[in-house]
């Protein structure tokens, strides 16, 4: 007769997945203004801009209420996707460019 040897594991749950892209236009809004005081892991704010009628689906991002720039077009339908299904998201600060602060901004938006 063979013997069944049940063990039970830790429930492991799964990483939180989130998505890295990089700000868009910085150099237009109120980014040269607040360049200095972004960190990574600052977290920011993410709004529907319907001023940019070319763009239905635009994405602003603000800190304290400043304008940073926005998020790149090829994003945009993923994350208000990611919105409109699961509610808020959170987006932060992930990295900025120590040599060229122009060059771009990478955020990092999760699930909250």
């Amino acid at each position: 007769m063979n013997t069944l040897s049940i063990t039970t594991y830790p429930k492991q749950e799964l990483p939180k997945l989130g998505v890295l892209t990089q700000l868009v236009e910085l150099s237009r809004h109120d980014y040269i203004y607040i360049k200095e005081k972004l960190k990574p892991g600052i977290e920011l704010e993410i709004a529907k801009d319907n001023s940019r009628i070319w763009d239905s689906q635009a994405l602003a991002v603000f800190y304290k209420g400043f304008k940073l720039g926005y998020l790149s077009q090829s994003i945009n339908r993923t994350v208000n996707r990611m919105i409109f299904n699961f509610g808020d998201v959170k987006i932060k600060v992930k990295s900025v460019h120590k040599t060229d602060l122009f060059k771009g901004l990478d955020v990092l938006i999760e699930l909250r």
